[in-house]
This record gives structure tokens, C-alpha cells and sequence, in this order.
């Protein structure tokens, strides 16, 4: 990122940067090795010597993500407690961004857009979403690794079900996700975030102004 630093605003330190690349890998190897029950053309790999190493990497990709957790908890608490207060405190301009949005996305147009905190609307939804699917997966994913024969038929047959829906719900919005902070040419200055931390003062005036404010009160 070749700019003045004095042009620059640090929004994500090195451990929430690391967090999420180790958590990203995490999550593309769950789905790629996942994805292979679903697809009839790739089920022929999820037996034999194939489905054995899917199965092994299927699990690795959650001992990742797992990691991943475990290094944010340790690491970065304080910083973690703030993200999610952020995610999980919503106002009257996070409603009237989801009414903005369309216009904004497929148009360009964001005069009506409101203020938005470190977090605008969309990645709240997001980063809510893999929250609490990650607790349905992982929770789930434990039963049917660790717990098969232990556990009733029953109880062993909703985890299978509640672990497939949470997948069909977060691979949408992950790939979704990873298209507007790659190719979105509105969104691209986030994956400078995410790559070094910084963001420049004139993205973040214009797109979260409510946190600018409070890292720049008048």
C-alpha cells in the first residue's frame, strides 16, 4: 500500500488480521472438502482412499478454524469483546442502510446511504452469520467426529441436519462475502485492510463516518 501513513487509519491490528486469513483457510478447506457430498459429479471422491483423506482434511480445516478462535481468545480478548459489541449493537441507521444498499451495490448510488461504525450493515449481517454458524458446525461437527455411537440415532441425525443447514446458509455469504472485498470495485480498499490494517482517511470518512467521527471528534 504505497501511501502517506499520515494519509492512512489503523482499523484491524495484526492479530485480528491474522485471526481472519487463518480463519478464511480454515473455512475454504471445510467447504472444498465438504462440498464433495453435494456435487454428484465429486461424490466418487468422498469414498475409498479419497474420502478418507477428504474426511482428514475436513477436519483439519475445523482444527484451523478452531485455532483460529483460540488465538483471538488469547491473544486479542479485549479487541474480540469490541467486535462483538460492534456486530451485536444495531440502530436506526443500520435499517435504513439495508433500504439504501440495493441502490448502492447495483447502482453506485449512495447519497442516501446513513453513517456507518467500523463495521457498515453488510458486514455486521455477515460476520453475524458465520458467529452463530460457526457455533452450529462446530458444536454439531464434535457430535458426528467424536460422539457417533455415544449419542442417540436421533440426536446423531439432527446434528447431520442442523451441521448441513448452517453449511448451506454461511457458504452463500461467504462467497458473496469474498466477491464484494476482491471485486466489488466499491469495496476493494477492504482487503487492503485486511492485508495490512490500514484503511485511508478519505474511504473511511466517506464509508464509515460514525467511526471516523469518533477516532477524529470535531
Amino acid at each position: 500500500m504505497k501511501k502517506n501513513k499520515s494519509e492512512l487509519v489503523m482499523v484491524f491490528s495484526f492479530i485480528q488480521r491474522l485471526v481472519h486469513w487463518v480463519n478464511m483457510a480454515g473455512f475454504f478447506l471445510l467447504m472444498l472438502t465438504g462440498i464433495l457430498l453435494y456435487v454428484p459429479a465429486l461424490q466418487g471422491m468422498a469414498v475409498g482412499p479419497a474420502g478418507w483423506l477428504a474426511r482428514a482434511g475436513h477436519r483439519w480445516g475445523a482444527l484451523i478454524v478452531g485455532a483460529a478462535v483460540l488465538i483471538y481468545l488469547l491473544l486479542d480478548m479485549k479487541g474480540m469483546r469490541r467486535s462483538l459489541k460492534e456486530l451485536f449493537t444495531w440502530g436506526e441507521d443500520d435499517w435504513n442502510w439495508l433500504l439504501a444498499a440495493p441502490r448502492y451495490y447495483f447502482y453506485g448510488d449512495d447519497s442516501k446511504m446513513p453513517p456507518q461504525g467500523r463495521f457498515n450493515t453488510g458486514q455486521k449481517i455477515f460476520y453475524l452469520t458465520y458467529v452463530l454458524t460457526l457455533v452450529v458446525l462446530g458444536g454439531t461437527g464434535l457430535i458426528l467426529w467424536l460422539a457417533k455411537g455415544a449419542v442417540s440415532p436421533k440426536v446423531f441425525q439432527l446434528s447431520v441436519l442442523l451441521h448441513d443447514l448452517a453449511a448451506v446458509v454461511i457458504i452463500p455469504f461467504m462467497l458473496i462475502h469474498l466477491y464484494l472485498a476482491a471485486a466489488h470495485p466499491a469495496m476493494r480498499a477492504t482487503m487492503d485492510a485486511m492485508r495490512f490494517g490500514f484503511l485511508p482517511k478519505k474511504y473511511l470518512r466517506h464509508h464509515h463516518a460514525r467511526y471516523y467521527e469518533e477516532l477524529f471528534p470535531k
